[in-house]
């Protein structure tokens, strides 16, 4: 990606130096044939490594280039960390569409089931006996 002004970036630092790793993500652009394209850029880990993700439409661009920065920062597993957490980057992992709509909507059942599950177990753990009066 050129040297322009990113449209959202995060920071993120090598465990244990503390060695800066810079996001970098372009605004989504329209192209001539209707598609969109968003770059990326990451800093920090060697040679810059940066790349063009496509999409339908603006979303579904930014959406592409979030997943092939966190496809790029695999390798470098618990190494990184956003806020604190070794491997811990923000960057969730999105559900593919290419399988269609009924398996995104049964895999984001089970995610929500699970943050549902967790949060029960966080108010026990905060307050003894739960919901109890």
């Amino acid at each position: 990606m050129p040297r322009v002004a990113p449209f959202a970036s995060r920071q993120l630092q090598v465990v244990p130096s503390g060695r800066r790793v810079l996001l970098e993500i372009a605004a989504p652009r329209r192209r001539r044939a209707g598609d969109w394209t968003c770059a990326y850029r990451i800093e920090g880990l060697g040679p810059d490594r940066t790349g063009t993700a496509l999409g339908e439409d603006g979303i579904d661009a930014l959406q592409s280039a979030l997943a092939a920065v966190r496809r790029e920062l695999e390798p470098f597993g618990g190494r990184l960390t956003w806020q604190g957490e070794p491997g811990e980057l923000g960057l969730p992992h999105l559900v593919p569409d290419y399988f269609g709509g009924e398996f995104r909507r049964r895999l984001e059942r089970v995610v929500q089931a699970e943050i549902e599950r967790e949060a029960r177990r966080m108010k026990e753990l905060a307050v003894p006996g739960g919901d109890r009066p």
